[in-house]
């Protein structure tokens, strides 16, 4: 019996294999698109999940209240990880680690920048780093000890050993390989080429002694039944305590890694909101209507061309067959044609899924053995061929077989008002995509395209190292002799990302009861002219007078909250008790986060050229690839030792939009979709109605009626539906964007331009659709259509 389900399920699809084509690949669409969808959820909600001891590994954070607003940041004193581990109950381990860096890298010949951590030993305890070579014990015990991820030590070393071998890092300084751990996977919030014991970076950085500076990370690990809620109420105050009271500024809690992606975000009074999450749930929703879309499609397509096997139906009825038998005739199809829906779609799986990691920057994966993925293939067949196959199989059974033998037309009746209902809710959630794909492009666009208060276009960033800085003056003459630099200035971080600052100022006729928490960058004079920023009083630095390195420049922000009118120079303002001269006020800048409205309260101090960033601005309109290939060299010679590198402040910008952006194209992807598989509905649709009422427009063509009149008439309905389409998504799309929107400060207003453009675009590709079946109808022989009814 099912071997002759199987038999006449292929019969008839390869009876009409035009037909069959468009429904298999429909449905096959929607599930390439859900997959995709869900293969990047499943690598979302499984970050870290690699890590033994997932549940037991927390960061610290620190809440900080500065002027009635409340600042989680991520930063602790040195002292703060041994402490901690050594006193507090529940507590296994506690490491710190710096923010990572990237050092050169030199075995014989080979010379490659590598990113890792200075972390104390027990950071191998707490994320369980697998040891491919060396004694985890032992591995990070020594100072000038490194332990190497397996990549890097292949890198370096191509596949010989490392253990044990020296590798020459930042020209400087000797370390022995003291181990080789597996590789992270991507999807994990630390990942690394090298780690060294943190002790090192403490001897080059003393301020880390220090209870009242904040400067690293640190990660704790609990026993395994620690009471949680306990070790925070000892945690809140934990400084304070440790100092007497000196540090009194700010409270410690364990945030754990089970929600460091999903969540992680806090509000101005320091409560946890909604992060990544979102996302998460947004694009799986998403997921779901495009594949319900398919499947309505599905649906629509099967009872559109229902009147070719009417009388199939009648015939099977009158020799014996049973309603139940021709359901499960019609079932057994839909599940064929869903089965090789999957089947096409895994393909389209492998075909898409390169470019669909580069729109979300990430790098997953399909793996048809994965227990996981197996289930969802067979469990979207199932579903989607019993849930698109049900109504048809139902309808086409009802038929009654001396009607359909007579050639009698069954009437649209429930059938009918639940295929329109279903091209409604199609294009109800297509519009509502467009919708709000369009205004999300817009909040982007409207925050990249806000006064800054620098220029970043013609910009070009390279960090500061091995012997630039000593040859920093020679450097930036030799850059503007070229021609093609206007200016060149030194900071120690890109002026998009401003990492340092304090509460330790103070001026005269200042509340004392305030307490303003002020961004710090350091600068040499070269800065302000290399990123167009504009001094509104005062001076910029002169690197000629030894004085200027007790002074400041400040923002206008800071500066109208020293004195009004913020005419501020050659007042004095006084950082950790020491007296600084302002010297100059320049526009206000934004930085950090851009989508705030108001700019941070900003100082900047001179720079000791230590380390930091080069910026170079180009002039306008010169051949970038030859200046480009002058800095090259120009840096190449003066620091022979290590390669070139460079960014454009451009690119650092944009990077700035990383996950707002993925989820525009994400959007953007998935609206395109849902509308052609709409569209495949509508041709459906179009089809049954053209057959439906061939009669009626064959009379109507006998009496004169042109070929533009039917068309219209034909169309008139289709419009309509989309309008109501369009009503229904319109409150929808607005109450879903005013949400999304809400977590921006700086935020556009929902206009009404695209609540007029989403819903015409939508109505032009309905009607350009159905035109083409109603132009077929419109055309045809009406004595040969109404002979044939």
């Amino acid at each position: 019996m099912i071997r002759n389900y199987i038999k006449s399920a292929f019969r008839n699809l390869w009876k009409t294999k035009g037909y069959s084509f468009l429904n298999i690949f429909g449905l096959a669409v929607g599930i390439t698109a859900a997959a995709l969808i869900f293969l990047w959820v499943e690598d979302e909600v499984t970050k870290n999940d690699h890590f033994a001891n997932k549940e037991d590994i927390y960061v610290v954070k620190s809440k900080q209240k500065y002027d009635g607003q409340t600042f989680v940041f991520e930063s602790t004193p040195g002292p703060f990880a041994k402490a901690v581990a050594e006193e507090i109950t529940g507590v296994k381990h506690a490491a710190r680690l710096d923010w990572g860096n990237s050092f050169l890298f030199n075995v014989g010949d080979n010379s490659l920048f590598q990113r890792g951590f200075h972390a104390d030993p027990p950071i191998l305890d707490i994320l369980s780093v697998e040891f491919l070579e060396g004694d985890r014990k032992s591995a990070l015990n020594e100072l000038n000890n490194i332990v190497l991820a397996e990549s890097a030590a292949k890198r370096l070393f191509g596949n010989e050993s490392a253990m044990n071998k020296t590798v020459r890092v930042n020209n400087s300084e000797s370390y022995t390989v003291s181990g080789v751990v597996k590789d992270f996977p991507v999807n994990s919030s630390f990942t690394f080429d090298w780690l060294i014991n943190f002790r090192k970076f403490e001897l080059q950085n003393p301020w880390l002694e220090n209870w009242n500076a904040n400067g690293l990370m640190t990660v704790v690990q609990l026993q395994p039944n620690a009471n949680l809620a306990n070790i925070n109420n000892t945690l809140s105050d934990f400084a304070k305590r440790k100092t007497k009271g000196e540090v009194t500024y700010y409270k410690n809690m364990l945030y754990p890694m089970s929600r460091w992606n999903m969540y992680n975000v806090f509000d101005s009074d320091g409560n946890e909101q909604e992060g990544n999450i979102k996302n998460v749930r947004l694009f799986s929703i998403i997921a779901w209507v495009v594949l319900l879309i398919a499947c309505i499609n599905f649906m629509n397509l099967a009872t559109a061309r229902s009147e070719k096997r009417a009388k199939e139906v009648g015939m099977r009825k009158v020799v014996g067959a049973k309603r139940g038998a021709l359901i499960l005739q019609f079932l057994s199809e839909s599940l064929i044609s869903a089965l090789l829906s999957a089947i096409l779609a895994v393909g389209l799986i492998y075909l898409t899924i390169k470019p669909f990691n580069e729109i979300i920057h990430a790098d997953i994966s399909i793996s048809l053995f994965k227990a996981t993925h197996i289930y969802f293939l067979i469990g979207t067949v199932l579903i989607c061929g019993l849930l698109a196959g049900s109504y048809p199989a139902f309808y086409l059974s009802s038929f009654n077989p001396l009607k359909t033998l007579k050639g009698a037309k069954q009437k649209a009746g429930t059938a009918g008002f639940i295929r329109r209902g279903l091209v409604v809710l199609q294009y109800t959630a297509s519009v509502l995509l467009v919708i709000c794909t369009a205004i999300i492009y817009q909040q982007i666009q409207h925050t990249k395209n806000r006064d800054l208060g620098f220029e970043r276009s013609q910009v070009i960033n390279t960090y500061l190292q091995g012997d630039m800085s000593k040859h920093l003056d020679v450097i930036k003459d030799q850059l503007t002799a070229t021609g093609n630099i206007e200016a060149v200035g030194v900071s120690d971080n890109n002026i998009i990302d401003i990492s340092s600052n304090s509460s330790d100022f103070d001026w005269e006729g200042q509340d004392p009861n305030s307490d303003i928490l002020i961004g710090i960058m350091k600068a040499d004079e070269g800065l302000i002219p290399a990123v167009g920023m504009t001094l509104l009083d005062g001076r910029n630095f002169n690197p000629h007078l030894k004085g200027d390195s007790s002074s400041l420049i400040i923002n206008a922000t800071l500066a109208k909250m020293i004195q009004a009118d913020g005419l501020v120079a050659g007042k004095i303002l006084r950082w950790h008790n020491e007296p600084y001269t302002i010297v100059g006020v320049v526009n206000d800048f934004m930085f950090n986060n851009l989508f705030t409205i108001n700019p941070e309260p900003t100082i900047i101090a001179p720079t000791d050229y230590a380390y930091g960033v080069l910026n170079i601005k180009t002039k306008a309109g010169v051949d970038l690839q030859k200046t480009l290939s002058q800095i090259e060299e120009i840096v190449k010679a003066n620091n022979p030792a290590y390669p070139s590198e460079y960014r454009f402040l451009d690119d650092t910008f944009n990077s700035k939009f990383a996950s707002v952006t993925m989820v525009q194209h994400l959007a953007s992807v998935f609206a395109v979709l849902s509308i052609i598989i709409s569209c495949l509905g509508l041709f459906g649709l179009a089809s049954y109605t053209a057959e439906q009422r061939a009669k009626e427009i064959g009379i109507r063509k006998v009496l004169g009626a042109s070929i533009t009149h039917l068309v219209n008439m034909l169309n008139r309905e289709f419009v309509m539906l989309v309008g109501i389409s369009c009503l229904i998504a319109f409150p929808l799309a607005w109450w879903f964007m005013h949400d999304w929107l809400s977590t921006y400060k700086y935020r556009i207003d929902i206009g009404w331009a695209v609540f007029v453009l989403a819903p015409a675009s939508a109505i032009l590709i309905a009607v350009f659709t159905v035109s083409s079946q109603a132009l077929r109808a419109a055309t045809a022989n009406p004595t040969k259509t109404l002979k044939e009814q």
